[in-house]
């Protein structure tokens, strides 16, 4: 893959986890109804829709900045762990919304390795 291809998939990829995440932050920020009874059914306080919503909303402007842009990456790699553990944990586990932490997760841990490949060379 050429450096000029491997920077636009990075942008790809960066750019949808960033829209996705935004979307996720703005709606516990605004607390949403569905975002209200997702945090009572994993057993969260409602105020930590706050620093959840916050901190997602970083990783979507921090993906976009490529300086930041590896860190940010580690930061989802906790998040995802954390979202993992939380459906399973779930009263009853909520196996169904597994899907969303992975998918995030296998496009963070393929971006960490085309920004890898990008900044070794």
């Amino acid at each position: 893959m050429t450096a000029t291809t491997r920077s636009i998939v990075v942008w790809i990829i960066a750019g949808l986890l960033a829209f996705a995440f935004l979307g996720s932050g703005i709606t516990k920020l605004l607390g949403v109804e569905m975002q209200i009874k997702n945090l009572e059914s994993w057993g969260y306080p409602l105020w930590m829709r706050f620093p959840i919503g916050l901190s997602e909303i970083g990783f979507s402007i921090g993906l976009l900045i490529p300086a930041y842009r590896k860190w940010v990456v580690y930061g989802i790699f906790g998040w995802g762990i954390v979202a993992i553990y939380t459906h399973i944990k779930a009263a009853p586990p909520q196996y169904g919304m597994l899907g969303g932490p992975v998918i995030f997760l296998a496009l963070a841990t393929g971006l960490f390795f085309m920004i890898k490949k990008t900044t070794s060379k």
